[in-house]
């Protein structure tokens, strides 16, 4: 018979998923905000749990307005909880674990572990070196097109 308490590692595999939620909420509440956009916090909410909403925000609201000041600390570290918790979910999901349970109990690690990198990528604008050779690429691309 099953019991109706969670075990430790579905706990800690809603714990990751609940901080990931959260911390794109956040993030695109504050980016929105720093858009002018008329309700952030509505946004991020519905945002949050639609992903293709959060795409088509990334693709076609972000460019078309512009920000009206520099990121908030709540975005920053909204930021990069997000993508510690994301890396932790891509890298820890990838191992092939043979004891039942171990990989749920790793997400919480795998958070952990991957905060450094994601406060490098956030705070110290590593961002640019991973998205410049892809923003070349596509301006290649674009002249090609034309």
């Amino acid at each position: 018979m099953s019991s109706v308490v969670p075990s430790l590692g579905q706990a800690g595999s809603v714990a990751l998923l609940g901080t990931l939620v959260v911390a794109e909420s956040v993030w695109l509440s504050e980016n929105a905000a720093a858009r002018g956009h008329g309700f952030p916090n509505l946004l991020g909410a519905l945002l949050a749990v639609i992903p293709i909403g959060a795409l088509a925000y990334l693709v076609a609201y972000c460019p078309a307005h512009p920000r009206t000041h520099s990121p908030s600390a709540a975005e920053r570290v909204a930021l990069t909880v997000f993508f510690a918790a994301a890396g932790s979910f891509a890298v820890v999901g990838s191992f092939p674990v043979s004891p039942p349970g171990l990989r749920e109990l790793l997400y919480p690690l795998g958070l952990v572990v991957f905060l450094p990198f994601s406060h490098l990528v956030v705070y110290r604008r590593g961002y640019r070196v991973v998205t410049s050779p892809a923003g070349r690429q596509v301006a290649v691309f674009r002249r090609r097109q034309e």
